[in-house]
């Protein structure tokens, strides 16, 4: 015959500590903004060169009729990446906000001035990231 196991409350199992304890929240955070920088720098490299004309051109006559839709589309494309890594960022920011352990009561001044400082650190990275993705949602519905 098994032991029993004790039930948790459901309103126990919901609170922060318990979830914290369940979840892997640090390592969900690493790889939140992992990704996030990776779409960042792939949306930068396509944002780089959508506009670029085919190397053809420079050595004979070419047609370049599509080129400007081909700029349109790859702009658009790398707004969409890099709005999407700048989510991943904020994500795995906010992650670490909720979910980081408090400092311990004995803690030394220089523990205590590092965990402050990272603190601060993903609260910055938070709100640049959250202006950002503002900013390119404004540049991105202006009407020419």
């Amino acid at each position: 015959m098994a032991p029993a196991t004790p039930t948790v409350p459901l309103s126990q199992r919901l609170t922060p500590e318990h979830l914290a304890a369940k979840i892997p929240w640090a390592f969900l955070a690493f790889l939140a903004q992992s990704i996030g920088l990776l779409l960042i720098f792939v949306g930068g490299l396509l944002a780089v060169t959508a506009g670029v004309f085919p190397p053809n051109c420079y050595t004979s006559t070419c047609s370049i009729g599509g080129t400007e839709a081909n700029v349109a589309y790859g702009i658009m494309a790398a707004r969409l990446l890099i709005v999407l890594g700048l989510f991943g960022l904020a994500a795995g920011a906010g992650l670490h906000l909720q979910f980081r352990p408090s400092l311990a009561s004995g803690s030394s001044p220089e523990e205590t001035r590092v965990y402050l400082g990272r603190r601060r650190g993903e609260f910055a990275l938070l709100l640049i990231s959250i202006l950002l993705v503002v900013l390119i949602v404004y540049w991105s519905v202006q009407v020419p």
